[in-house]
This record gives structure tokens, C-alpha cells and sequence, in this order.
């Protein structure tokens, strides 16, 4: 995601602070539509500029009150410049105003979110402006086995019935970890049931053989769920060289320094969106049990994640012979 009018690319990490972070990146850019639309029309694309006249302001309305955001009548916005700010207030505060509370927003659940494209800024002439002493590229990363005892945690250990809004996709990947269970116990065909699954919460072990197959080629890593797919896979980072490197360990420092660096100041910093309350020691316990063959699988997989953003695996992991089994793995 890249917003030229502050100099700034960022690369979204799935489990890093995400909601949080492309919120903030999208406050900008509707900020910058609002002041385009008011003073700059030469930025505006005149060509899709004219999908404005075309834009039902009452469905996009509906839309946020389907999503939990309060809009009394009385402040229906008539206009896309008026929609715009009343939207920017839902990003900022989670609320049009301080009068009407309303519960967390995940603007990237809402379709008209994809429509702001067509009011787009004149993007990038060159890629090479990114590499530009002037730009900013941000990445925020996390401990890779935090960020993917947290995937598991939040897609996979986490039932359709207690989702706010429905994921089919991780719906059918549980689906598929269960039946793969099932398969290797060899239990026969005409045993499983349709719905023999149905409501059945894999192991973090089962969850982990999972993702792990085909993960000894460079395609396998890249055909992987970006949510538990090595980071600097996702956003390439040996090609970007990214020179703002925020860490979710120190999020609320590093979130300020780049809120300085974007020329921001109008955010509420004590909106965080989706943190799961879990700690530390919540995440260590899943690798507990797990036995080492598959950590030195996990190792593997996420070593440019540990080297390049120096991150330990005895931060995670209280096994003292663990690096030399895996060596003697390795080499078997």
C-alpha cells in the first residue's frame, strides 16, 4: 500500500497490528479524497471522478449500520464529502461522534471501501520513486511464533458460532486439518460422515503438520495462507529493504514514530483494533508439547523471519538441545 502524498509504503503483515495499521494508512487516504474533492480537482482522476454522481450515500449508510456503527437520522450524511468525514471518524474513533458509541470497525469487511479506488490520487509514474531517499517503507513484524500461535488461535481454534462476521475459507481449512487427522489414524471411508467434523477444533500439533506440507520448496511457501506465510515471503524484503522496521513487541512507540513520520496527529493512539488479550506466556504454552521435529520444521520455515528481524527461537522455546536436534535432522 503505497500513499505518495506522505511518502509512504506500507506492507501489511497478517497478526501484526494489520486492522490497526491499514485503518490508519486508509485515514489517510480518505483524508486525502476529502481535500481533493474540496481544493485539489487536478490530483482527482478526472475520468472516474465522475463515478461520484453515481454513488448511493444511503447504502453506504445502511452498509455501516449493519456493521454496528450508530447513524442516527438526523446526521444522514447528503453528500460523499460529508459521508467521507463521518467515515473518518469511524476509522479514528470507531464512532461518528463522541455522542453515539458503537463497536469496533473493520473497514476492509465493507464493499464500499473498494469503491474509493475509483476517486483514487494519481498513483506512482515510476516504482523506482518508492526507493527514493525520501520514501518511507514500513514494515511491522512480530515474533514469527507468536504471530502464528496467534493465527491459530483467532482462524482455526476460534468456531463459526463465536465469529462476529463468517470465514468460510478457515471454516473449510479446520474441515480439511480434521479429516486429514482422521485419514492418517486410517479410519475408512465409508466411516466418515459428511459433518463427522463439524464443530471440531484441531490441535495446535495438527494445525502445524498442516501448513508444514509442502513447505520444503520455495512454491509451497509462497501458495501459503498469508496469515501464517513467512513475512518476509509476503512483503519481500531482501527486494525492498524496508528502512521503518516496527516491531508489535513495542507497538505503541513504534506506532507514534510513524504517525510522526506521516505527518499525523489527529489519531486516537488508544484504539487498538482486534488485540486478542492473549499474552505472552498464553502463546508459549502452545509450542509446549509440540514435539521437535516439527519446531525444527517451523525453524526452517520462518529462519529469514528470525535472522532478518532479529528474533530469537529460546525466546519462545526452553529447550537447551533443540538447535543440536535439529542439526542431526537436518542432516539426516
Amino acid at each position: 500500500m503505497v500513499l505518495k502524498s506522505r511518502s509512504l509504503m506500507y506492507c501489511p503483515v497478517p497478526k501484526v497490528a494489520t486492522k490497526t495499521l491499514l485503518n490508519f494508512m486508509l485515514y489517510m487516504h480518505v483524508n486525502d479524497i476529502i481535500d481533493n474533492l474540496e481544493h485539489n480537482w487536478t490530483n482527482i482522476d478526472a475520468g472516474r471522478a465522475q463515478v461520484e454522481k453515481r454513488i448511493n450515500i444511503g447504502s453506504y449508510v445502511h452498509e455501516l449500520r449493519q456493521h454496528g456503527i450508530a447513524i442516527p437520522k438526523t446526521e444522514e450524511p447528503k453528500s460523499l464529502a460529508a459521508f467521507l468525514r463521518m467515515y473518518l471518524n469511524a476509522l479514528r474513533f470507531g464512532s461518528i461522534n463522541e455522542t453515539h458509541s458503537s463497536r469496533s470497525l473493520n473497514p476492509w469487511r465493507l464493499s464500499f471501501t473498494f469503491a474509493f479506488p475509483y476517486l483514487r490520487l494519481r498513483g506512482l509514474h515510476n516504482l523506482a520513486d518508492i526507493f527514493s531517499p525520501s520514501f518511507t517503507r514500513a514494515i511491522f513484524v512480530r515474533h514469527p511464533f507468536e504471530r502464528l500461535a496467534s493465527a491459530y488461535k483467532e482462524r482455526i481454534a476460534t468456531l463459526k458460532k463465536d465469529r462476529i462476521q463468517p470465514e468460510p475459507e478457515y471454516d473449510a481449512i479446520r474441515d480439511a486439518i480434521c479429516r486429514k487427522r482422521m485419514w492418517s489414524r486410517r479410519i475408512q471411508k465409508p466411516l466418515l460422515k459428511k459433518d463427522s467434523c463439524k464443530g471440531s477444533v484441531p490441535s495446535f500439533e495438527d494445525f502445524v503438520r498442516y501448513i508444514l506440507i509442502g513447505t520444503h520448496t520455495s512454491t509451497g511457501i509462497t501458495r501459503m495462507d498469508y496469515h501464517w506465510q513467512p513475512y518476509s515471503s509476503i512483503c519481500q524484503a531482501c527486494k525492498f529493504k524496508y528502512n521503518f522496521i516496527g516491531k508489535y513487541e513495542m507497538f505503541n512507540d513504534h506506532f507514534n514514530s510513524l504517525r510522526e513520520i506521516a505527518n499525523l496527529s489527529d489519531w486516537n493512539i488508544e484504539k487498538r483494533n482486534g488485540a486478542s488479550g492473549l499474552t505472552t506466556y498464553d502463546y508459549q504454552k502452545f509450542y509446549s508439547e509440540l514435539p521437535d521435529d516439527l519446531i525444527c520444521q517451523l525453524i526452517r520455515l520462518y529462519d529469514q523471519d528470525f535472522r532478518l528481524f532479529k528474533y530469537r527461537v529460546d525466546d519462545y522455546i526452553n529447550r537447551p538441545t533443540l538447535l543440536e536436534n535439529c542439526n542431526q535432522l537436518k542432516t539426516l
